[in-house]
This record gives structure tokens, sequence and C-alpha cells, in this order.
């Protein structure tokens, strides 16, 4: 990760871009709710303010790796001593939708008070003695650290006090907070009471200060004035980047956007193999603090929330967690086109209105980057994905570059690719309140594509199951590989959808043809919509187009399947009196066919010409609307019938399906006609 992190910062040098170098000491509290403690002159906590995960993530704290984290703490343990096996957790629990009741339950209770020992430690206290005085606007952080617990004993008085207040304050919004911190939350597994609540410490009176502790001011003031590595922690020697003086402290613990916080670089001290080259922690990778401090800062510039979808964004990874994706011309990073959209997803909710925002968006990023100036085709763009292996380590997973003519030709034809299919569309559930939309398969994007592929779905597509997800590096391989890598990874990525999605596209085709498509999911219909998507670029990239394939026997067997299904689902409609099966005769036969589609037809033709027959005597006897519209369509779907064994008629059907065949064939199923009532 160093590498590409320092390519970048040498990148945004050449460019002229001076970016913030923060202290490697100074760091984000991270996202999650918690209170504010203002404390008063006498060292007693005397207010506390509820703040949302968004408002702490944007302050700061004092922090040298896991140890010594001030202002901002979390308490080793609850403030009330309960043991594990009281009912107070589950009681609490099981009112969950009793908010009264549950703060009653708190308030009534009765314990001991655990040992908290919240006095800072001595190197805490070392680091702000080191700030002292150089700017005014810091006193306040100053007369905080004299307000806090000095020892144990004054630890308890305060903790004592912090109870009050939370027990006094306790609302709505806050009881899951508090009875985190008053009794902690009981793992039952472990059998271990944990806290894991946030506390960010202030000053009561912070009105008389220049500035407050809880502000992101403070914490830019501290990462200003707060002395930098000097030559005393450094060692003689030449760095891998050739600056001189080499870093002996760990390297910065930073938040690396939606894949949380990590190292820059760290080992484990404790695995045998650095003792074999006697090199352990920063001396693994020789670089001078200098280089480090200039990496970190060219990270933070790139993940800052207002550079969010422009040269960051986070992506899902093979273990549905985030990694961090960083994207930037290599000419111009300060830019402000949304470059990392087209390279993950358009930053909008997910809703239904969202389905053609990746295609809009596509559209825009490429007419931006034709107009930058001073750009040619040649131009880089740099792309890198950083995931978190563990709580202290991250590493590169992808590092690429394309250039700006590869992007927009890519871009381009994977819209194109896109429509590569019949006409299809079906209906999704809009929010509540709100009408169903008709909705046609858009443009996946890459993010579109992994999570489309990361369940296996069962039982006719109306259950799933977790699967391996896909690398993002695939994904790119299709979208903005050559044609050689493409047509490669199209016959992957064939084989892929057919694996995961062929139980939901045959179950959903038939409920589709049967009007029962309400046994499926909102979910399940979207995952519908991605994957024909799927299969449409993966054939337009081996040369299969829609002019052509929609021709061929592999589609008309689809096709035809398909209408056997409906002339099956109309005459059970009349003669059986609206009793269905569950399972109608083109849907039968369609596993068969996806493996002998000569097969498949053979078999269609013994069962077809009972139905055949009923449809053609049929009579429409005008007492029953809906049985009406059965008979008429059962006459249309004969008329279909002719139409596509005509097609067929001089046409070789095939005795074997591969892939490509296979999804010619789902296709044809899933067709619509713009005939069709």
């Amino acid at each position: 990760m160093l590498n590409e992190l320092y390519q970048l910062s040498r990148n945004l040098q050449k460019c002229g871009i001076q970016v913030s170098e923060p202290h490697q000491y100074v760091e984000s509290p991270g996202k999650s709710e918690g209170f504010i403690v203002c404390i008063n002159s006498a060292g007693l906590p005397e207010v506390i303010e509820y703040i949302t995960a968004e408002q702490m993530k944007k302050l700061w704290t004092l922090r040298k790796g896991n140890h010594n984290s001030f202002p901002f703490v979390k308490l080793k343990k609850p403030i009330w001593k309960v043991a594990i096996d009281s009912s107070v957790f589950q009681d609490v629990k099981g009112k969950k939708k009793y908010e009264e009741k549950r703060k009653s339950l708190i308030e009534e209770r009765q314990y001991e008070f655990n040992e908290q020992d919240i006095s800072l430690a001595s190197w805490t206290r070392e680091r702000i003695a080191e700030i002292n005085g150089k700017d005014d606007k810091m006193q306040v952080l100053v007369d905080l650290t004299c307000r806090m617990p000095h020892d144990r004993d004054s630890s308890i008085e305060f903790v004592m006090r912090l109870s009050e207040l939370i027990l006094q304050n306790m609302q709505e919004q806050t009881i899951d907070l508090a009875k985190t911190i008053l009794i902690g939350d009981l793992k039952e597994r472990d059998q271990e009471i944990v806290c894991d609540a946030p506390l960010f410490f202030d000053v009561s009176d912070w009105a008389k200060y220049q500035c407050r502790v809880a502000s992101p001011e403070m914490g830019v003031l501290v990462s200003k004035y707060l002395p930098r590595a000097s030559v005393d922690n450094q060692v003689k020697g030449i760095s891998a980047y050739g600056g001189s003086g080499l870093k002996v402290d760990p390297f910065p613990k930073r938040k690396l956007g939606p894949a949380g916080q990590s190292y820059l670089f760290s080992m484990n001290d404790d695995a045998p193999c650095h003792y074999r080259y006697k090199k352990i922690s920063s001396s693994i990778f020789p670089v001078s603090s200098s280089e480090v401090e200039a990496m970190d800062g060219a990270l933070q510039w790139c993940v800052a929330e207002d550079r969010k979808c422009k040269t960051w964004q986070g992506v899902p990874n093979v273990k549905r967690k985030q990694d961090l994706l960083i994207t930037y011309l290599e000419e111009k990073p300060e830019n402000e086109i949304a470059l990392a959209s087209i390279f993950a997803a358009p930053d909008v909710e997910e809703n239904i209105t969202a389905e053609s925002a990746y295609e809009n968006k596509t559209k825009t990023v490429c007419n931006a980057l034709r107009g930058v100036p001073g750009l040619n085709d040649n131009s880089q763009v740099n792309v890198i994905v950083i995931s978190k292996v563990d709580e202290g380590r991250a590493q590169v997973v992808l590092s690429t570059a394309y250039s700006i003519k590869n992007i927009i030709h890519s871009v381009e034809e994977w819209r194109t690719a896109a429509k590569n299919l019949p006409i299809f569309s079906l209906w999704l559930p809009g929010k509540k309140g709100e009408k169903a939309l008709q909705v046609e398969p858009s443009c996946p994007s890459p993010v579109d594509v992994m999570k489309c592929l990361q369940n296996q779905w069962i039982k006719n597509g109306l259950d799933k199951r977790d699967a391996p997800g896909l690398y993002l590096r695939h994904v790119y391989d299709l979208y903005l590989g050559d044609a050689f890598i493409a047509k490669q990874t199209a016959n992957n990525f064939l084989s892929l959808t057919l694996q995961r999605l062929g139980e939901l596209f045959v179950g959903y085709g038939s409920a589709d043809h049967a009007d029962a498509i309400k046994e499926y999911s909102s979910d399940a219909r979207k995952t519908v919509l991605h994957g024909i998507a799927i299969l449409a670029i993966a054939l337009y990239k081996l040369g299969i187009k829609k002019e052509d394939y929609m021709k061929n026997a592999a589609f008309n067997v689809g096709r035809m399947l398909a209408l056997a299904d409906k002339l099956h689902y109309a005459y059970c409609w009349k003669v059986r009196k609206k009793d269905v099966p569950p399972q109608l005769i083109g849907n039968a036969i369609m596993r068969t066919a996806l493996d002998n589609p000569l097969k498949g037809l053979s078999l269609l033709s013994e069962r077809l010409p009972i139905y055949q027959a009923w449809a053609t005597s049929a009579q429409d006897d005008g007492t029953d609307e809906s049985v009406t519209k059965q008979v008429r369509l059962a006459k249309w779907v004969l008329g279909q019938m002719g139409q596509v064994s005509a097609a067929m008629g001089n046409a070789t059907i095939p005795t074997y399906a591969d892939d490509a065949v296979k999804a010619q064939i789902l296709l044809g199923y899933l067709a619509h006609v713009k005939s069709e009532d």
C-alpha cells in the first residue's frame, strides 16, 4: 500500500496541490453515536449532550495506536456492576417497544459501581504539555486536562456523577446508549458484559473560550502544533524512496473511508518469520517520517468527505464488507469530475428511481473527461482498491491505470452491451404509499454486478443462500479489459451467472407467464433485471448480438417454452376452472432443454397437442371477462407458435447447450413481445 500512496503523494506534489499532513497521533474517533460530557471547574460532569454518529466522526482524538485516547474515550466496563446472570438484560430486551418501561427498568435498579480509572495517562499529559502556549485557542484543551480525574479515587466520584446525569437525561433517542454505558451489553455466547459506548470530554463553560474542544477545528490545531518526528526518533539511513532519516515509530493509523481504520503499514511482531531477518515493525520497510506524513496527507486528501464519488467511494468485497476505492486523474487529480462513480456506482439512495442512474452518470463523466483542458486520449486514470485484512492491517487488492480513451470507449460499449437483450420489463413495488413502477433492465454498475452474483438462488428463486463474492478486478476485466481479456472473462461470467441465477430466471419466468410474480421479493426482481443485463453484456463481449441471436434456434426454443407455459395457463383457467398446477409444461421441460434443446422440443411436442387442440376449438361465451381474456391469449399464442415454428423450420436444433446457448434459451424464455396482451 505504501508504494501506491507514495505515488499518489508525488502526483499531488507535482500538480501543486497542498495537502494538510495530519499528525499521526491525531485521528478520527470513528462513526458511532455517543455523549459529549462537559466537565465543570470542580472536575465533575455537569452537562451531557447526545451526539450522532455522523457528528462524532467529524471530531478528533489524540491516540497512540489503540491506546491513551483523549478526549474521546470508551469505558472498558459499564458504570454499574451487574452480574452476568442478572435478569435485567432480558427484561430490558423484552420491553424494546415500550420505552418508558425500559427506562423505569434501568432507573429502579440499584447496583454497586465498577471501579473505573479514567485519569489521563502520562503519555497524554506529555502531548498536551507540548502544545501548551502554542495557540490561545488551545487553552480550553489544557484546562480540560486539569479538570480530569487525577487518580482512581477521583474517578469514582466522577463516574457516580456521570451516572446521575445519564439517568436524568435518558430519553427515547438515548435509552439504548444509556443502557450500554450503565449496565453494558450481554454477549451470551461469550458470557461477557461489554461496554462499547463512546464519550467525548469537554468543559462545561466552553462558551468563554475561543474554540471548543468538541470541534473539528481543535483537531486541526492540535495536529498543526504537536511536534512532528525529529532526528531523535529516526535512525540514519536512506529510505526506499530516497529520503534521509528512517522512521522508527509505528506508522499512523487512519480512517480508510468505508474500509474502517487501519495502519498505513503494520506487521505482527509475534510472527516468527520476522526474526529471521531481525527486522520488526517500521524497520521492515525503510521510509522517512516526512515521506510517511506526505503519504498520510495525500490519503486524507483523497478520502475527504467532499471528495466522495470524485476520488473515492466504497465498493463491496468478497466478504460482503466494504473496501476503499481511490481513483484520480494523474495529470489533474483536483478535478471535480465524479470519476469514482463510474468505477463503483452512483451515490444515490437505493430505490427504484435509481435504476438508470448509472447510465446517466457515465454519460456525464465521459462528457466531462472530453472537456478537461490539457488532457489527451493517453492521459491516465489511476485506480486503487484498499481492503482491510484485519484490525491492524490493510492491503492493496487492485492497483491499475486506464487511459481516458480506454475508459470512454469501454463505458460506451458497456452501455450498448447492456441493451443487447430482447424486450423485457417487470413491476417493482414502490415504497409505502407509492405506486409500483414498470422497469426495464438498465446498464448495471460494477457494484450492481458484484451484488447480483453474491447469492445462490434456490427453490425457483424464492430463496437464496450466501455465496462467495466476486473480486472487483474480474468485473473490470469484463468492463474495461481489451477485447481478448473481455472475451475470456465473458465466458466466466456467463457460467457464473447461469449457476447463481439460473433457478431465479426459470422460476420467475414461469411466475411471469402465470401472473404469479407477487411471490417474488423486490430484491429478487432487481436481481432478475441486473442478471438479464449481465447475460446481455457477456453475449455482446462474445460477439453474439441480439440482431442475430433473436433469430437463432436457441432463443426460439426458449420462446416456444414460454408460449407453452402461457397456453397451459390459459387452458387451466378455462377448462380446469382456474386450477393452475405448480408447474406449467414449458417450465417443466426447461431444465431438459437447457441441457439438450432438441430433446426439450421433442418432449414438448409430445405434451403440447392436447392444449393446441383446445385452443383451436375454444370459444368465448362472454360470461366471464377473465375467461374471455384467457381464450384470446390462447388464440394469440397459437399465432406466435406458428411464427416461431416457421423461424426454426430450417434451423439445426442443437443437442448440446454450452453457456452461450443456455443464456439465449433463458432470454427467449423471459422475453416479452410488444403485441402480447
